[in-house]
């Protein structure tokens, strides 16, 4: 994959006096997939640093406390990811290249100081702040990729770009392994700080982009006036499906199958094992979306129709893997086959919307309106894991519940005629 990247933008040439077109992909792509480093490494080091922290805030860490701190945690911490908004305003009115430096400092900071942290209530800030910082580094970094690169290579590299997201996912997983148990919660939280050394990069190596008028000074409240304000808010309640669907789906794969496999008699810790293996069998399946996603658009010629493409793959996907596989046929095995397909139609779609979102928004809005439709449609989306345990409960099913909410897909379907169709237009100024 490295290869092909770089072959594709070697051949392309910078505008005089800009950046390469390498170095603005690398440079945000890096950032990007440090955020999904930081991001994910919390969930393999969690139960360590809760039977740590709970008991010196004075709270028995029992399993049951730690799985309700733990999902509070995470709520927090998309908290913060929610309220990153702002950075999308930062980065028009101060500058893609500034701001980007601030949420890698932001994050990175505050994800090392996780290690630090001596009770619950200090880690659940230092959540929140690293939440805050990682959610703003998407409203930045995209923004700077596709402003700063060539038109004829723009959409391809922001597809890939994407693909930053499971390689952090695949390095958290594999640091874990290799070092996890040696370095110990804290030493791992404290390899937060190296994405910090990004800073140093970016401040000598990327200028600010050519296609960013000095002069322009945004307005907010532009992007809910006239027909600017049906683009927006069809762009974030898009990605409030999306977000919704990937929660309510992806999110509870490992729950269901070291659920299956307890009561087959397997042990706690094969089972958990098995989720991992899940977990990463699944991004397999983003990775490969991601990939693809600048040839499915070329290929289908319309942004919309794409979108279309894996909102139906999404629900399809989710309901053949849960209620037909485990529901219906109880095949553990078929569930495995088929969970990088959910990968690619349920994650692999934010490598659509990595290229669409900024080709949405004028230059003096693209931060802003990007980093709106995002957040609001995580703060949107949020509400999928605890219905899906809500309906869980109700009909005594999770795969069942999960195929249910799946029709958050065919909502989202009129969103889509609502949005600007971009393809074959340049970036708009």
């Amino acid at each position: 994959m490295t290869e092909s990247i770089v072959d594709a933008v070697a051949p392309s040439v910078a505008a005089p006096g800009a950046v390469s077109p390498r170095k603005v992909f690398w440079a945000t792509w890096f950032g990007w997939m440090l955020d999904g480093f930081d991001s994910s490494m919390y969930a393999y080091i969690l139960v360590g640093a809760l039977s740590e922290l709970l008991p010196a805030s004075g709270i028995e860490p029992s399993k049951a406390n730690i799985g309700i701190y733990g999902g509070l945690l995470f709520s927090i911490f998309m908290l913060g990811w929610a309220c990153s908004m702002v950075w999308g305003w930062a980065a028009d009115r101060y500058g893609r290249v500034r701001i980007m430096c601030w949420t890698v400092l932001v994050y990175s900071l505050f994800t090392a100081l996780c290690g630090l942290a001596t009770g619950i209530v200090m880690f659940a800030l230092f959540r929140f702040v690293a939440g805050f910082g990682i959610g703003g580094e998407w409203a930045a970094g995209t923004p700077l990729l596709q402003e700063s690169v060539p038109e004829n290579t723009r959409v391809r590299l922001a597809g890939w770009l994407h693909t930053a997201t499971p390689t952090g996912l695949f390095l958290a997983a594999a640091v874990t392994l290799a070092i996890g148990s040696t370095l110990g919660w804290r030493g791992m939280f404290l390899l937060g700080i190296l994405p910090a050394l990004l800073i140093a990069y970016l401040r000598s190596n990327i200028p600010e982009p050519e296609r960013r008028a000095a002069h322009e000074q945004p307005s907010v409240a532009a992007l809910f006036a006239g027909d600017q304000a049906r683009t927006t808010w069809a762009a974030a309640l898009m990605m409030a499906c999306i977000i919704f669907g990937l929660w309510s789906s992806n999110f509870w794969a490992p729950t269901v199958i070291s659920t299956k496999l307890v009561a087959a008699g397997a042990t706690p810790a094969h089972a958990q094992e098995m989720g991992a293996v899940a977990g990463l069998i699944t991004n397999v399946g983003t990775l490969i979306g991601c990939l693809l996603v600048p040839w499915l658009t070329t290929w289908l010629g319309s942004r919309r129709r794409t979108a279309v493409l894996f909102f139906v793959g999404g629900l399809i996907s989710v309901v053949v893997s849960y209620e037909v596989a485990i529901e219906w046929l109880d095949s553990l095995t078929l569930f495995m086959v088929l969970l990088p397909v959910l990968g690619f139609f349920t994650n692999g779609v934010f490598g659509l919307f990595t290229i669409w979102l900024p080709e949405m928004f004028p230059s003096a809005l693209r931060g802003s309106g990007s980093g709106f439709a995002f957040s609001m449609g995580r703060v949107l989306g949020a509400a999928g894991p605890t219905l899906i345990g809500a309906l869980a409960a109700r009909t005594g099913s999770f795969p069942l519940a999960i195929s249910m909410l799946s029709l958050i897909y065919v909502v989202g379907l009129p969103l889509v005629a609502l949005a600007p169709e971009t393809a074959g237009k340049p970036l708009a100024r």
